[in-house]
């Protein structure tokens, strides 16, 4: 069963440095020795966190047929944190110099930094002789992604079989061999409502205690507590928000996470900022959500009151929940986020399918999602799944490799990318088709020079800031990319990404003390957020953005670094600010206190939203060094 396959040990998997020979690859660090192999070993731990209506929590009694099937039994807990951890096979891991924990973005896995993690443990190795490791958390949601028949399909390299984990049924294919031998089902895929409403209780605070139990097992784990925390586009705010909880829910202590920490890093994103002062209206409706109003909104797909039963609407709320003495009204939404028809959760889920079939197949021949099963015209994923009729829209309908679908899926130059930046990677561009199956350039190849334009100088203006300087394709999607799809007991994407219960607290910022510090100051809900120590957070941060991604320039960081307090790392010398100035040389590029103030802001020319945790530790890369560096000047 799925569900204690992900409570063990789940998943050792050496995973061989592909593509050294290139100029593009890690030969300048290990003077062209064979490299050691990437291990990726996926773990549970048990959170604090528990949420009401949460399976595993205190009363709650599970008897949805759909989650009963996937678990195998009534008995199993989702109060879990869930993190993949990476290191080198050559090292003794027993106790890493450092361990950098991380949090993917918007729809993202823990997969998602694997080629970050071997090019930050690389060049530790080489140049200090250090021993790193990165632990990616995936957030709980992932537990509900159903990835017992691709694990088959992987181990058995055969990625029909993920194909039928999924569609089978669909497409007329028998269930049989190992499908049928060791899980006898396909896939579950749960609704946006009643399912999955208990995502409803998931608030911020869910995910702060989620990553802290993964930051107190590799502060038990690293030499001298060295940890670091960082995330990639939101999971900066995810670790902002950690940083600045009490994670000492009671009024008898304080336990910031920052003081956990060695320092922040923030890949493509802004972090956060302390917000307005909330008003009482703001209060009453993030109480009214959290003691039950959204979970019946969720649940019902229609506005509740506090209680979680009494339909009302907004209008009316007064009236409608007028036997409570919190009238607000909270409107429906979904479990999950659903990102239209184009990006179901079908789509994700067929992505590791394809990404499988890519790495097996290579390019020139036709994709198994197009691929006619059966013998039968037209009896392919694309055309027959109308979940998937989205594709067609965003990729087209011409025979192509899966390796061509895969790279015009996540190009930064292609269209869904376009409509959905969180995808935007910069891996090639489309190449001529072979025997009439569309194929794709890998960045090794002679690429055409449109994908490769000049967006124009820097801005000057922060308020007018856009993308900036010449593009490059720098993110290896065969080598790279493909396997984040598939490998291991983690893939790419969130598959539910749990976006009602982060709404709870919608409308507070860094700081959550109106809600949460106890009476006069505020209603002491703790249980909701404890956000009370952003402006004491006093560790170093250093920030990477990319001028062709949603940080393109320096200014973007202003806000979060407006909100610290001055940097108290012993590396830092106590007398420059987090901020010189915020105008000079320009509002775009203000003028942050670098290593000696504790703020630290790289922007990489050319470089999309995913290519500052993808792409290859190149001549054109200045992330790894300076990371490396950042981690050194605060180990103790």
């Amino acid at each position: 069963m799925m569900f204690f396959a992900r409570n063990t040990t789940l998943f050792l998997i050496a995973i061989t440095l592909i593509g050294c020979d290139s100029d593009n690859d890690n030969n300048f660090i290990d003077g062209g020795s064979e490299p050691p192999e990437l291990m990726q070993e996926t773990l549970t731990l048990p959170s604090a966190a528990q949420p009401a209506f949460t399976p595993g929590s205190p009363g709650v009694v599970v008897t949805n047929p759909a989650l009963l099937e996937q678990f195998g039994s009534n008995n199993f807990s989702l109060n879990n944190a869930v993190y993949t951890r990476y290191s080198l096979s050559d090292q003794d891991t027993s106790q890493p110099d450092a361990i950098l924990v991380l949090v993917p973005g918007f729809e993202g896995g823990a997969a998602n930094f694997s080629k970050l993690a071997e090019n930050l443990m690389l060049r530790a190795q080489a140049d200090t002789g250090q021993v790193f490791e990165v632990w990616a958390v995936d957030r709980r949601s992932n537990q509900l992604e159903d990835l017992a028949g691709f694990n088959i399909a992987e181990r058995e390299q055969d990625a029909s079989i993920g194909l039928n984990f999924l569609f089978g049924e669909e497409l007329g294919m028998p269930l049989e061999g190992p499908l049928q031998d060791e899980l006898g089902r396909r896939a579950i895929i749960y609704n946006s409502s009643d399912d999955l409403a208990f995502f409803a209780q998931w608030t911020e605070l869910t995910h702060s205690q989620d990553i802290d139990a993964v930051v107190e097992a590799a502060r038990d784990r690293a030499a001298n507590n060295n940890v670091f925390l960082g995330g990639h586009s939101a999971g900066t705010g995810y670790a902002a928000r950690y940083a600045a909880t009490d994670l000492d829910l009671t009024p008898a202590a304080v336990v910031p996470g920052y003081a956990k920490l060695r320092g922040l890093v923030m890949f493509d994103g802004g972090g956060g900022r302390l917000g307005e002062v909330p008003s009482e209206a703001l209060l009453d409706s993030i109480e009214a959500r959290f003691d039950g109003g959204l979970y019946g909104a969720v649940r019902d797909q229609a506005p509740r009151c506090i209680d979680g039963l009494t339909a009302c609407t907004v209008d009316t709320e007064s009236t409608d929940c007028g036997a409570f003495a919190n009238t607000s009204c909270t409107e429906s939404t979904t479990a999950y986020t659903v990102l239209s028809s184009l990006l179901p959760t079908e789509v994700f889920a067929a992505s590791s399918v394809s990404a499988l079939d890519a790495a097996i197949n290579g390019d020139g021949v036709i994709s198994i999602l197009q691929a006619d099963q059966g013998g039968i015209p037209g009896n392919n994923a694309i055309e027959q799944i109308s979940a998937l009729a989205g594709l067609q829209l965003l990729l087209g309908s011409e025979p192509a490799s899966s390796t061509s679908l895969m790279g015009n899926f996540l190009d930064d130059d292609g269209l869904p990318a376009g409509i959905f930046p969180f995808l935007a990677v910069s891996v090639g561009a489309p190449g001529p088709a072979d025997n009439g199956v569309n194929t794709w350039l890998g960045i090794d190849q002679e690429l055409p020079a449109e994908s490769t334009p000049d967006n124009g100088p820097a801005p000057t203006d922060l308020a007018a800031s856009a993308v900036w300087g010449v593009e490059a394709e720098v993110t290896d999607l065969v080598n790279d990319i493909l396997p984040q799809f598939y490998a291991g007991d983690t893939n790419f994407t969130d598959w539910y990404y749990p976006a009602s219960g982060l709404s709870v607290t919608s409308g507070l910022g860094l700081d959550s003390s109106a809600l949460s510090a106890p009476p006069p100051v505020g209603r002491g809900r703790s249980d909701i957020a404890n956000r009370t120590q952003a402006s004491n957070v006093d560790i170093p941060v250093i920030s990477f953005g990319g001028s062709n991604g949603l940080l393109p320039v320096s200014g973007g960081m202003l806000g979060y670094a407006e909100t610290l307090a001055a940097c108290a790392a012993p590396a830092c010398d106590s007398l420059t600010p987090r901020v010189i100035d915020t105008e000079q040389p320009s509002t775009a590029f203000p003028t942050f206190g670098d290593a000696s103030g504790g703020f630290e802001v790289v922007i990489a020319e050319g470089y999309s939203h995913l290519d500052v945790i993808t792409a290859v530790d190149d001549e054109t890369n200045p992330i790894i060094e300076a990371l490396l560096v950042f981690m050194q000047r605060h180990l103790q």
